[in-house]
């Protein structure tokens, strides 16, 4: 059950490259949320900025969630100057997870950018179930791969800065060729990414499961900002990434790119 809550500033600080993390206390968020869900921040103070900024829940360990930004606009420059015991107004937990429920023996995590933001929960949670977990990050440089909490990370920058020179699907199209269909990827990132996993995964008959990144407005389903088409039967259909997402099968999803 989404709530309102104004939560104490545990920490908020710089952790690997360009990104940040702030750490909340929010003991009803954590104890409800689930990998794949995020919150929205109230930030600043009056009108401006207008919008709460959505942000995917990084990691939960109750009564604390994490959140992992990197300064990019007015909003993000505001969260970068709270400061410990600080309050920030946060609704949450919003949106569906990712599915973990399932039989399958390996998970592959590949975040793209700041979509690996959502996976360190994921992974936390696969890991108590006991699966194999192949985590590929890539990443236009190494100033924006932030592998903290995931080991053994397969890495790939646009540059060759930090691991192979190239895009992440060049280490995931090797990767689902050593394995059976006895596996579920979990991705992350821009949609141009989305696709060609989601792509990979049909390829290699392996399920795909998607977090979309849509700009948000509202966050709950009522300004229809962040829309995207989908398939129903023989029928295209619009689904709010907010609220019937932001994690999607990827077989739904008619890519507009």
């Amino acid at each position: 059950m989404k709530k309102i809550l104004n939560a104490k500033i545990i920490s908020n600080k710089k952790v690997s490259g360009e990104y940040r993390k702030i750490v909340l206390n929010a003991p009803s968020i954590a104890k409800t949320a689930v990998p794949g869900q995020f919150v929205t921040l109230k930030l600043g103070s009056g009108n401006v900025p207008f919008l709460r900024r959505p942000m995917s829940i990084h990691k939960i360990k109750p009564p604390v969630i994490e959140l992992l930004y990197k300064v990019r606009g007015v909003g993000t420059e505001l969260l970068a100057k709270y400061n410990e015991k600080d309050t920030l107004e946060i609704l949450g937990p919003l949106g569906n997870g990712f599915k973990t429920d399932g039989s399958f023996s390996t998970a592959i995590l590949v975040g793209g950018g700041y979509g690996i933001a959502p996976l360190l929960a994921l992974h936390d949670r696969l890991k108590k179930l006991d699966k194999k977990i192949i985590t590929i990050i890539g990443a236009k440089s190494k100033t924006l791969v932030n592998k903290e909490g995931f080991t053994g990370a397969l890495i790939a920058t646009e540059d060759g800065s930090d691991g192979i020179k190239g895009l992440v699907t060049k280490i995931l199209s090797s990767t689902c060729c050593n394995l059976s269909t006895d596996s579920v990827i979990f991705a992350c990132g821009p949609d141009k990414m989305l696709k060609a996993v989601s792509e990979a995964g049909r390829l290699h008959n392996i399920p795909c499961q998607i977090s979309m990144e849509n700009l948000m407005a509202c966050g709950v389903g009522v300004c229809l900002s962040c829309v995207c088409a989908v398939k129903q039967g023989l029928k295209t259909e619009n689904k709010r990434v907010c609220v019937d997402g932001p994690v999607f099968d990827a077989e739904e999803i008619i890519w507009q790119i």
